[in-house]
C-alpha cells in the first residue's frame, strides 16, 4: 500500500510544484489529516464502502470546502472515487517527506524534562541549523522522567543532554569498573 500512497502523493506534489504551492498543499494535507485523526467517526464514514461516493464528496465539501484550495479538495474527492481515501495519512506522510527532502529540512525530535520556551526552541533550532547546514523542523515533547535537560534525535543520531542520560552513563561506567576490578582480582 505504501507504493500506492507514494504514487498519489507524487502526483499531487507534481501539481503543487507546477503551481508553486507545495508548502500550502502540505499544510492543507496536514490539516485534513489532523482533523480526520481528531474526528475518527467522520474518517470512518469517508472510508466506508457502504456509503455512496457522492455523499462522501458532498460531506468533504461541506466540512473542508472553505479551508482547502480547489485542487486539494478535488484530490481528496479523487481518492474517494478510487476507493483510496483510507490512504490519506500515508499520502500526507509521503508528501511531507518529499517536501522536506526537496527543501533541505531535517526533523529534530527534542524531548525535554520541562516544556521549552519559545526562545529555547529557537536557540536549539538555530544551533542545529548552523551545525548541519540544513533547515530544522522541531518536534517537541516533554518527558518528566528525564529529570532535567534535553534529548535531541536527528535521523539515527541521538544527543543526550539529560540528567537521566548522565546517570545511565555513570551507571554503565560503574559496571565496567566493577567488572574490571573483578577480572583483575581473579587473575592474582
Amino acid at each position: 500500500m505504501a507504493s500506492l500512497a507514494l504514487s498519489y502523493s507524487d502526483a499531487l506534489y507534481e501539481i503543487a510544484s507546477e503551481e508553486s504551492k507545495t508548502e500550502a498543499y502540505l499544510k492543507q494535507l496536514c490539516f485534513v489529516d489532523e482533523q480526520l485523526c481528531a474526528h475518527q467517526d467522520f474518517f470512518r464514514i469517508l472510508k466506508h464502502p457502504g456509503i455512496l461516493k457522492e455523499q462522501k464528496k458532498q460531506s468533504l465539501t461541506e466540512v473542508f470546502g472553505k479551508e482547502l484550495e480547489h485542487t486539494v479538495l478535488n484530490f481528496l474527492k479523487l481518492l474517494i472515487d478510487k476507493g483510496r481515501f483510507q490512504e490519506i495519512p500515508e499520502i500526507t506522510k509521503e508528501f511531507a517527506k518529499r517536501y522536506r527532502k526537496e527543501n533541505n529540512i531535517v526533523i529534530a525530535y527534542v524531548t525535554s524534562a520541562e516544556p521549552l520556551s519559545e526562545e529555547e526552541s529557537k536557540r536549539i533550532s538555530e544551533m542545529l541549523e548552523k551545525k548541519l547546514s540544513k533547515k530544522i523542523e522541531l518536534k517537541l515533547s516533554v518527558d518528566k522522567e528525564l529529570i532535567a535537560g534535553i534529548r535531541i534525535k536527528l535521523n539515527d543520531l541521538v544527543l543526550d543532554y539529560t540528567a537521566l542520560g548522565h546517570l545511565e552513563q555513570l551507571k554503565h561506567l560503574a559496571v565496567i569498573s566493577n567488572e574490571r576490578k573483578e577480572s583483575e582480582g581473579e587473575g592474582e
